[in-house]
């Protein structure tokens, strides 16, 4: 009876002990579980905050590109007003510049000037006056071929005078006052009627002048000459 006891009680230690143990194990395993559920809800937990938090930060970012471009204009703006008007101020000043020089040029010019007209400028006492005796002694060369040619004209205006015969035989007479320019080759220009008592006489002492064209006596300078021409029935 003892033996059988006493081994009773040692196999009821045992199990008291195996339960002990298993009881111990599946607390652990328990807890163990636990931490690593709690791990497991941390990370979650960290994970789903840190997508909150890009997403707030994109947002964020998103708003202040957006803050970003609608500035850029307006300070885009800012600079080119800032440069437009640097630019005019600078136009400005160089019209200003230009201006003056323009000016100082320009007095430079009437300085100039001012001392050529003096340097120029004679006194009264070497001045050459010209008394009205000396101005009626120059000849008018008009007068003076005149003069000198006034027999050769005549011949020459009763050799080649043009005298129509419809103005003969109705009896058309007058004198006809003529001028015309002769140059320096005796070729005659210009022709005017200044007085005349008809058409026909004016016409008939134009072609007398055109045809004594080249045979003229030649003047050393062009000249103006004034003829009277008569048409008379002798």
């Amino acid at each position: 009876m003892i033996r059988h006891s006493s081994s009773l009680f040692l196999s009821l230690f045992i199990h008291f002990l195996l339960i002990i143990l298993i009881l111990f194990i599946s607390n652990s395993y328990q807890e163990d579980k636990k931490e690593k559920e709690q791990k497991i809800a941390l990370n979650i937990s960290t994970i789903k905050f840190e997508e909150k938090a890009n997403e707030q930060e994109a947002v964020k970012e998103e708003v202040c590109a957006n803050k970003e471009l609608k500035e850029k204009p307006k300070k885009e703006k800012k600079e080119q007003t800032i440069v437009e008007k640097y630019v005019k101020q600078e136009i400005k000043k160089e019209q200003k510049i230009e201006d003056i020089a323009e000016v100082k040029n320009e007095t430079l010019e009437q300085n100039r000037l001012f001392t050529q007209i003096k340097q120029d400028s004679k006194p009264v006492s070497q001045i050459q006056t010209i008394t009205p005796a000396e101005t009626l002694k120059q000849p008018d060369i008009q007068e003076e071929y005149s003069e000198i040619n006034k027999q050769r004209i005549l011949e020459l205006l009763r050799e080649n005078l043009y005298y129509p015969m419809s103005a003969r035989k109705r009896n058309i007479t007058g004198e006809v006052k003529i001028s015309f320019t002769l140059d320096t080759k005796a070729k005659v220009c210009n022709i005017h009627v200044l007085e005349s008592g008809s058409d026909i006489l004016s016409r008939a002492a134009i072609k007398t002048i055109e045809e004594l064209s080249g045979k003229f006596p030649k003047p050393k300078k062009e000249i103006t000459l004034t003829i009277p021409i008569n048409y008379n029935l002798l």
